[in-house]
């Protein structure tokens, strides 16, 4: 018995390194939200908050601390990133000007995963924790 315990603490020990073998620095995500009447642009890596929420200015760019990258890391942990592109959206209400059209980018090592449009507000589930994690943590900087 306590052969089969410490082989597996060896085997959850080593894939908590593996984790933290991901170059965090290689990590940005950003989420768009448009409409007639709204237009938010965030865009987060390790070390900055960039948040626009109006057309043609520049953007507000402030430090992400470490507690808030923390957060959004733990909430991009169980996501398939691969498969954001093929999520689909709960609702339409973008389709007639019932919701901003909304969009998650997350871009590691050099390649872009982004999902088809969602309604602002309503995200796919599989995104949802971030999506709130990434408007809450834009929210802080304002």
């Amino acid at each position: 018995m306590k052969f089969l315990f410490i082989i597996l603490s060896l085997a959850f020990i080593d894939s908590r390194c593996s984790e933290s073998k991901i170059d965090q620095e290689t990590i940005s995500l950003e989420y768009s939200a448009q409409s007639r009447g709204l237009y938010k642009n965030i865009k987060i890596n390790k070390k900055n908050i960039s948040f626009e929420n109006k057309r043609n200015t520049s953007p507000l760019i402030k430090a992400c601390s470490q507690t808030h990258w923390n957060n959004l890391l733990k909430a991009l942990k169980p996501i398939d990133v691969e498969n954001i592109p093929n999520l689909k959206a709960p609702s339409e209400n973008r389709l007639f000007d019932g919701a901003a059209i909304a969009r998650l980018k997350i871009i590691y090592d050099g390649t872009t995963y982004e999902t088809k449009p969602f309604d602002h507000g309503n995200p796919p589930k599989e995104i949802e924790i971030l999506v709130k994690e990434i408007l809450s943590t834009s929210e802080n900087i304002e």
